[in-house]
Order: structure tokens, then C-alpha cells, then sequence
């Protein structure tokens, strides 16, 4: 029962003291025919004790409304002994009492809803044993006093114990060894020995059952671990462990891979060349490398590393060649006398002796000297260098090096010109050997993917739509050379503002729609040159660094700052950033090609800091750090065809192919 109203009356609830009135939770005395409607209207009363004799008739026409709803109070009470019993009766009031018989009256309707609980709770706890029956868990509970009052069949079997062994039984005497120590406790996989000497290994759960601040007893979940399912856990928690030791380990590794990959000039242009990488390892840890370096002087250096086999053994080949070399390669640029075939004399050498008797290393290495307009190449075991001529033509270009091994290592260097060349590709044989749809190797399509290919990107996009799935790493080079005929341009110049920026977007833009550009296409094309232009003004104009940036941003004073720094009166308002269009025509691809060039007067940035992890496939290896710099760039290569640098990092050039 929860609450008692008594109305109008003299006597105290409280002087009350059967046990049956304490099971009420609450009560209270009310004086006052709208104090009780209002309390009534609550809903949570369950009886109402009256005092015939100060109890008016609207009060008694509310309870008579009430009665007639299913929420109203079913049980009213009268004191005082009155002729006038008719009102009361009307209003469904059908208990009376004397004064003198309040208490057992009282005690009389308690005691009637108590009994209406009791039947209730009787059957609830007799369908939670129906329930527990139907188990496999062993369950047993025990009293107030700790002793077992019930016990279902499945714990009965599991300990192979009666129910006279169980009865009245306290924890210590079904078992002689446990692990519980108190309440609330979980074993997982614990020895038990029951009273009769069976020894079992049971994961369990002892839990407290308490109503309000009385503990009334306490439950025993348990079931049987067998030593199988034991040792499987065991297994599980130690593959669990071996790869996390693995996965840690490989991370470790692949952060020394690309602290030995050396990249100077992806996503860079140098001289009339443009030039992009394409990692794709087939694990974190691969046969692969590749490394490429500005000699700083017209010329650039590029190599492509094979391993024989997969695993470690292979990139423990490959890391230990691209090591020897990068660091060859640097002291040579230190001195100024670096020279392909004395440098190639000097890894040959190095890398026989740790080459396994059974082992062979395939490898490419190309020089592009701008000066010369020549490249030289010398390849071991590595496919051919495709290179495309200006009317269209793929031509191979191949020296006779056998591939490295522990007992044969001849070098030849062969020099080709690149006066009619479009576009070069460096390659390693992952890419032919990949499966297109129909079963057969890529090898056969790949001259003419590569002569219509404008970019990297646009190769990749005509490879994928034919490869079904490669069983090797794929590493290469796409150099191309800047357009030799621009069919339309416009260039100009802007201050450092936001609002001049979008002035510059707007050109751009309608340069274009002149141009009869798809306009789904330059919804996309106005996002990624909006980036650039943004960092041309934040990074090249207004001299904020990377780590500036973030630092504004996070003190939320970033939009602030951009608007104090683009002001008129500002020192840096009279930076200009200057922007040239224009469209070409590729004749050996029939490509056109829209190039947007964005240069502004800052100092730049390392480009190979950022593109070097551009480089891998679908950027899968990106370093894992929230202050990662670069996501504008990130973006912007996302977004277009080819997005170059120049060796400062002060202008940039963003390609899109025009369908």
C-alpha cells in the first residue's frame, strides 16, 4: 500500500501501531474540502480516511465522480458513528467504523490489500521459478539468513547434488572450497569442491538482493567450464595478443620505411616536367621501395626497388638497397660530383654481399638531366620505361642488365633523348602482371592506357575500369611535360584579401563557362582552386604557419585575425597573388587539359613533407596525427586530375582533364 489521506479527523496516524499500518509507505492528514480534491487529484492515493461529521457534500459529490473511475480510490473509511449514513454510501463509501473499531478497521482494509499483493507477488515468484527451470545456468538462492531457499534443476545436475543436499544449506556447506569472499562478485573460471568432493572449474556470479536498505538474500548464477573450452579461451587471448604485437610491430616498420624512403620530387615540377608517384603495397611491409631526389642542379634522380618474394626477407632487401642509395646519393650532392654509373658501381658492390645465393633483386634507376633534355637509364630485370612521343607513338626503352644476384651484377647506362618526349612511365612489374576481367594479364594494354593517360590519376582511372586484382606491389612514375600548345589563357593579379578572392574566383570561373566546361565540373574544380587560393593567402601572403594556424583555430580568434591581416592599412594587403588560366591540347592524347597556376610571394613550404604520403594508394599509409598539415592540399588532390608544386612550394599547378 502506498498512501493514506485521513480527513478531518482527530486522531493521529501515527499512535496507529499494528504491524500491518507500518506497511504503509506514506500517509498524511488533510483539513479542508479543496485541499482534498486537490490531493486527489494526484491519483496516487489508495484509501481515504473520513470524519463523518466534518465532511461536506461537494466534497463527498467528488468522491461519488471519482468511484466512478477506474484511477479512483476503491476503499473510503468512516470514523465517527452518524444517523446520516445515506451521503456516504451514494458516494461508494461501504466501510464504516466506530471510533472505537478504527484501528481494526484500518488494520481490516490493509491487511485486504496486502493479501491483493501477496497473491500477486506469490504468482510473480512462482513464474520466475517456471523461468529459472528452464535454464542451462545453475541457479540458487539464498535467504535473508544465507540458507538456500531455492535451487533449479540445472544447478542441481551440475553439482550432481540432491535437493536434501541443498535445502537450508548455507554457501560453505555446498561447498568446501570457493572463491567468494562477499556479495556482488564475478569468477570467471574458478575451482570450486563441492560438499561431496566433486571438483569443478565454474564461472559464476554471487549477487545481493536487498529491498530498499534491508538485504534480503542473495542469488548464485553459475555454469561449467570444461579444460577444452578453457584452453580455446587460453588460445584466443594469446592470437589476440600476437596480433596485437604484430600490429604494433608493423606500424614500428612502416614508420622506418618511410623514414628511409627519400621523395624530393613527387607532386612537384621541375623544369618542364611534372612529376607523380604511385605506391600500392600489398602489405604495410612490401618488396617495393621506390626514392627520388632533385640533384639541384637541372637534374633528378629516380629509382624503383624489387625484391624477389614477399614478407619481410624482401623488404628487409628493398630497405637495405633504398638506404645505401639515398645516402650514396646524398653525400654525392654534398660534394657535387654525384655520377649515375660510379654511384650504381658503388650499390652493386654493397648489395651482392647481402643478397642470399638464392636471391635476386630487380631494379630501375633513371636520370633526367633538364639540361641536356636526356634521360639515362639502367634497368635490371624491371620492365621497360614507356615513353610517349609527341605524335603518339609509345616507344620502350630498355637496357640488357640482367636482375641482381649474389654471383652476377653487370651495369650498362643507356642514354636516350628527350627532345620529342610527351610523357615517361617508370614502372615496376605489379602493373603489368595485375588480372584484368577477362583473365589475362595487363601487360599487353598498358602502352596504349599510358598514351591516352594525361595524368597519373587519369592512367589509374583507365587501369582500374580494366584490372580486376593484383597479386603484387605496384609502384611508378608518371612523368609528363608541360603543354606545348594553349589554346586559351587569361592571367591577372589580385591583393591579399577574402573579397579579392572571390574576385578571382569569379574570373576563374567565368573563364570556364567560356570555355563551355561542363558545369558539374567546375562546381568541383571553383571547391578545390577556392583551397588554394585560401593558401596563397593564409600561408603565402599573410606568413601564417601551419602550427599558427591550428593554434588560432583552437583559440577560436582565427576568422579575427585573417580579417586584421587583410586590411587595407595592413602591411600585408599590398602582397599580390598573382593567376594564370589556360587551355591546351594534347596531340599525342587528344586530351585538353585546363590548368590553373596560383603563385604568391611567400617563402613556401617543404613539398615532399606532404606529398610524399599522397604518393600511397588511396592515401591508405597517411601518418596518424591530429595535426596532420596539408588537409587543404589533401582536399584539393582528391578533387582534380594533377596538383603540382614548384621546388619552393610558392605556386601551384592544378590540372583538370577536360571529358
Amino acid at each position: 500500500m502506498n498512501r493514506i489521506v485521513i480527513y478531518n479527523s482527530k486522531v493521529n496516524f501515527c499512535d496507529i501501531s499494528d504491524p500491518f499500518c507500518r506497511m504503509v509507505a506514506e500517509y498524511e492528514q488533510i483539513s479542508g474540502t479543496q485541499k482534498l480534491i486537490n490531493r486527489l487529484k494526484a491519483g496516487d492515493v489508495d484509501a481515504v480516511v473520513f470524519d463523518a461529521e466534518g465532511t461536506d457534500d461537494e466534497c463527498l459529490a467528488y468522491i461519488k465522480n471519482l468511484n466512478l473511475s477506474p484511477d479512483a480510490p476503491k476503499t473510503a473509511v468512516y470514523l465517527s458513528g452518524s444517523s446520516d449514513l445515506r451521503r456516504f454510501a451514494e458516494a461508494g463509501i461501504n466501510n464504516f467504523f466506530t471510533d472505537s473499531s478504527m484501528h481494526s478497521g484500518i488494520k481490516q482494509l490493509i491487511k485486504a490489500k496486502s493479501s491483493k499483493y501477496a497473491s500477486l507477488m506469490h504468482r510473480a515468484v512462482g513464474r520466475m521459478k517456471e523461468l529459472a527451470e528452464c535454464v542451462e545456468h545453475g541457479i540458487i538462492v539464498f535467504d535473508a539468513a544465507g540458507k538456500v531457499s531455492f535451487a533449479n534443476n540445472a544447478a542441481k545436475a551440475i553439482l550432481e547434488l540432491t535437493s536434501a543436499d541443498l535445502n537450508s544449506r548455507t554457501l560453505n556447506e555446498i561447498f568446501l572450497m570457493h572463491p567468494y569472499s562477499n556479495c556482488n562478485e564475478r569468477c570467471d573460471e574458478q575451482p570450486h569442491t563441492t560438499c561431496k568432493g566433486r571438483e569443478l572449474i565454474l564461472s559464476s556470479t554471487l549477487t545481493v538482493t536487498r529491498d530498499n536498505e534491508d538485504t534480503t538474500g542473495s542469488i548464485l548464477i553459475f555454469y561449467p567450464v570444461s579444460a577444452s573450452s578453457i584452453n580455446r579461451q587460453k588460445e584466443l587471448e594469446l592470437l589476440k595478443y600476437q596480433e596485437r604485437y604484430h600490429s604494433t610491430q608493423q606500424t614500428a616498420a612502416f614508420r622506418k620505411q618511410m623514414l628511409v624512403i627519400k621523395d624530393e620530387v613527387s607532386g612537384t615540377k621541375g623544369s618542364r616536367f611534372f612529376f607523380e608517384t604511385y605506391f600500392k603495397p600489398l602489405d604495410i611491409m612490401s618488396g617495393d621501395i621506390y626514392g627520388n631526389m632533385n640533384l639541384k642542379d637541372g637534374r633528378y634522380f629516380l629509382y624503383i626497388i624489387d625484391a624477389m618474394g614477399k614478407g619481410l626477407s624482401a623488404s628487409v632487401t628493398a630497405l637495405q638497397s633504398s638506404s645505401f642509395i639515398n645516402h650514396a646519393v646524398e653525400l654525392s650532392i654534398i660534394k657535387n660530383d654525384f655520377e649515375m654509373s660510379k654511384m650504381l658501381s658503388s650499390f652493386l658492390h654493397y648489395i651482392r654481399d647481402r643478397l642470399m645465393e638464392d636471391e635476386a633483386l630487380c631494379a630501375v634507376f633513371a636520370m633526367i638531366d633538364t639540361n641536356t633534355d636526356t634521360i639515362s637509364v639502367s634497368s635490371f630485370g624491371m620492365p621497360p620505361i614507356l615513353a610517349c612521343m609527341k605524335d603518339g607513338t609509345v616507344q620502350k626503352l630498355r637496357t640488357p642488365n640482367m636482375p641482381i644476384m649474389r654471383f652476377m651484377a653487370i651495369k650498362e647506362v643507356t642514354d636516350f633523348s628527350l627532345k620529342d618526349v610527351d610523357k615517361l612511365l617508370i614502372y615496376s612489374d605489379g602493373l603489368t602482371e595485375s588480372f584484368t576481367r577477362d583473365g589475362s594479364l595487363y601487360n599487353e594494354r598498358l602502352p596504349e592506357a599510358f598514351r591516352k593517360a594525361a595524368t597519373k590519376k587519369h592512367l589509374l582511372k583507365m587501369v582500374n575500369s580494366d584490372v580486376t586484382h593484383n597479386e603484387d606491389d605496384i609502384t611508378f612514375y608518371f612523368i609528363s611535360s608541360e603543354p606545348s600548345e594553349i589554346t586559351a589563357s587569361e592571367s591577372f593579379r589580385v591583393r591579399s584579401s577574402t573579397s579579392q578572392l572571390s574576385l578571382a574566383a569569379e574570373k576563374i570561373s567565368a573563364f570556364m563557362e567560356a570555355q563551355q566546361i561542363d558545369h558539374s565540373e567546375i562546381s568541383t574544380f571553383e571547391f578545390a582552386v577556392n583551397e588554394m587560393l585560401m593558401n596563397a593567402l593564409e600561408h603565402g601572403s599573410l606568413g601564417i604557419s601551419f602550427r599558427q594556424k591550428q593554434e588560432l583555430i583552437r583559440s577560436g580568434i582565427y576568422d579575427e585575425f585573417i580579417e586584421q591581416r587583410t586590411e587595407e592599412t595592413s602591411d600585408y594587403y599590398n602582397k599580390e597573388i598573382s593567376i594564370l588560366s589556360h587551355i591546351s591540347v594534347n596531340k599525342a592524347s587528344g586530351n585538353r587539359l585546363l590548368t590553373v597556376e596560383i603563385s604568391d610571394t611567400g617563402t613556401g613550404f617543404n613539398v615532399p613533407e606532404i606529398f610524399k604520403f599522397n604518393s600511397f594508394d588511396g592515401n591508405l599509409f597517411r601518418i596518424e596525427t591530429k595535426e596532420y598539415n596539408g588537409r587543404g592540399i589533401f582536399i584539393t588532390d582528391n578533387l582534380v586530375d594533377g596538383l603540382f608544386y614548384s621546388d619552393t612550394g610558392n605556386t601551384v599547378h592544378i590540372v583538370k582533364v577536360i571529358e
